[in-house]
């Protein structure tokens, strides 16, 4: 049983190199997809400076702070993913 699970470790381990060479940039096509629907439904949230805190997001029924210059959002997902969330990237633009 132990060999099987290294077996298919190793194949998972080709495949994703394999799929890891055809990229176009050093992000993830995965990753640039995120980015993309989470930039689409940013610009439905307000935002408000907040100064040394960063920025105050409205996106009912929730508020959420960013701090862009800490890389951190209060609903921890740019934290836990490491792709910017809506809050952060309604933060940047």
């Amino acid at each position: 049983m132990l060999e099987e699970i290294r077996c298919k470790v190793m194949k998972r381990m080709n495949q994703m190199r394999d799929f890891s060479k055809k990229w176009i940039s050093d992000v993830s096509p995965m990753a640039m997809e995120v980015l993309a629907e989470n930039g689409e439904y940013a610009a439905k949230c307000e935002v408000r400076f907040n100064g040394d805190m960063g920025f105050e997001i409205s996106d009912p029924p929730y508020t959420h702070v960013v701090n862009v210059k800490r890389k951190q959002c209060s609903c921890r997902s740019w934290q836990l993913k490491g792709i910017p969330c809506v809050h952060a990237i309604a933060a940047m633009h």
